[in-house]
């Protein structure tokens, strides 16, 4: 009897402790907060290598975009929210008639090695990107745009023909050190120290960089906080990237506890990290779109507005966007998704099988009588997809295939290579129906990819699309100041694009990366590139301190 009596004395007695333990814990977290606090480094896995660490260059570079974001400052700054806020600039004021912007600079700016940021450095970059020597690939966006200093601290863009609305978004670009740059040629530029060596006026600066000894291969690049940031400071203390050649590697680092993150996670891939408890998977949307875009010239079928239309009805883009992306995306059937304006979007879910079979039948196209293909004088319903060879896009085409084989259209599947699809296929425009992506400008300008204007590489329209209501909307849309007036102009244009079914927007994909959840703070959802998840890298931390609340 004593010993049970002892044995429930001490069981109640470890229920107590218990009991107490958890009234403090819940006492100390009711009146307490975590604080971010300075301090420790956050090491990402980046799949590719690092060329040029020079905003001039670096646009076609995932991993250039990434590093150049946390080195370099711009004029203005992407917020969280997609607003266009001041960095480098502290107000801008425009012409009456848009052509003219007039920007004053902040004046505690300092590069890394302490010398003033000054307009001279936002004239010297300006002007790198628009000389031929350094062939730019941003050099379009600044095509007719002069600069000049107006004093030391105001300098001023010109717009030299017409008025452009979304002109200011361009200067987001990474301002560079001219005392830096200037004595080297441009024609050598590319292999300059200074290309993996920046010096830039950002909230991190470059500390070391490590190589393999017999291949010169980066293994690694490191950056320390600045210390003088004239915007908030980072609470990291080190920002380390690493350097690895396929996403498998970056996983494996990621779950052994080599990083703290990766900067790409295929959709793909998801299943490899999705359960583990210590890794959160953020999503970034960006504006993008994929889909169809319909080649009537190589497919005098597509010519047909009733089969446009009966082939639209019959994709399933929830199906898609559950199978192919494994839900990592989302339906759309507008070509500007939402962003700084949203717009309805009527077609993200309309799947109709039977209204797409009526709609041949009333286009004349009949079912065959053996194989089931649809007919029209003599002619059988086919039509070829053309796309890359990555796993998502296959089985999006795929999934298409099944649908349209239901409404008795005969469809082929052409895959190609990245490294060929663009030499063969989209700059030539030899393929019927294209599936492929296109991404927009945050400020949004479906110009490049719709007006007639853009039919021919380098143009984008990759529909060939030819309709006069369609250009002048768009013109309309582009010199327009008034963003009410804009927002109105692109909701006609959408509405026109509709009406014609020059192309078939699918879906809208994640950014995805992964991050393990003791990095804290990098809570962003939207952005215009990949490279804009550090737009508040100020936030991230990796450690944090309770304090009692006041």
């Amino acid at each position: 009897m004593y010993n049970q009596e002892k044995t429930i004395l001490g069981f109640l007695s470890i229920l107590l402790v218990a009991s107490l333990s958890l009234s403090i814990t819940g006492y100390v977290q009711r009146h307490s907060t975590l604080v971010a606090q300075d301090g420790g480094t956050y090491t990402e896995a980046i799949v590719g290598q690092p060329r040029y660490i020079n905003p001039v260059l670096a646009s076609t570079n995932d991993a250039d975009m990434d590093l150049t974001k946390v080195v370099y400052s711009s004029l203005f700054r992407l917020g969280t929210d997609l607003s266009l806020q001041n960095d480098l600039a502290t107000s801008v004021e425009t012409s009456s008639d848009g052509k003219t912007y007039t920007i004053q600079m902040r004046e505690d700016a300092t590069w890394h090695d302490g010398r003033k940021v000054t307009p001279d450095d936002v004239v010297f970059t300006i002007e790198s990107i628009q000389s031929k020597d350094h062939n730019s690939p941003i050099a379009p966006t600044f095509q007719g745009v002069g600069v000049q200093k107006v004093d030391d601290k105001t300098v001023r863009f010109t717009l030299q023909k017409t008025a452009y609305a979304p002109f200011i978004s361009s200067l987001t670009v990474g301002i560079l050190p001219k005392h830096v740059w200037e004595n080297i040629p441009a024609k050598t530029a590319n292999f300059a120290e200074q290309q993996l060596r920046p010096v830039g006026s950002g909230p991190f600066k470059f500390e070391k960089i490590v190589t393999k000894k017999k291949t010169g291969e980066i293994t690694s690049i490191s950056f320390i906080r600045n210390e003088e940031y004239y915007g908030q400071k980072a609470h990291l203390s080190t920002l380390a990237f690493n350097f690895v050649n396929t996403h498998e590697e970056a996983i494996s680092a990621l779950t052994s506890n080599k990083v703290d993150g990766i900067g790409h996670l295929p959709s793909s891939l998801v299943s490899s990290v999705e359960n583990r408890s210590a890794i959160q998977i953020k999503k970034l949307l960006l504006p993008q779109y994929f889909g169809l875009f319909l080649n009537q010239v190589k497919n005098q079928i597509l010519n047909d507005a009733g089969v446009r239309s009966a082939l639209d009805l019959a994709i399933d883009r929830n199906d898609i966007v559950t199978q192919a992306l494994g839900g990592q995306g989302e339906p759309l059937g507008i070509p500007i998704p939402s962003g700084i304006f949203s717009f309805p979007d009527i077609r993200d879910n309309v799947f109709d099988i039977e209204k797409a079979k009526q709609n041949l039948d009333d286009a004349g196209w009949r079912v065959g009588e053996h194989d089931g293909i649809r007919e029209k004088d003599g002619k059988q319903l086919e039509v070829t997809i053309t796309t890359t060879d990555w796993q998502e896009y296959i089985k999006t085409a795929e999934l298409i295939k099944e649908k349209w084989s239901a409404i008795g259209v005969k469809t082929n599947i052409q895959s190609l290579s990245t490294a060929v699809i663009q030499q063969i296929a989209v700059i030539p425009r030899q393929y019927e129906i294209l599936l492929y992506g296109e991404s927009l400008p945050v400020n949004p300008d479906p110009y490049p990819f719709w007006h007639s204007s853009q039919i021919k590489s380098p143009g984008l329209n990759l529909s060939l699309v030819q309709d006069k209501d369609i250009d002048k909307l768009l013109e309309n849309a582009r010199i327009s100041t008034d963003q009410e007036k804009r927002k109105e102009l692109l909701q006609s244009f959408i509405e026109r694009f509709l009406d014609i079914h020059p192309a078939i927007v699918l879906y809208r994909p994640y950014y995805l990366f992964a991050q393990h959840t003791q990095v804290k703070g990098a809570n962003i959802e939207k952005g215009g590139l990949p490279s804009d998840r550090f737009n508040n890298i100020e936030k991230w931390h990796v450690r944090e301190k309770r304090l009692w609340n006041t």
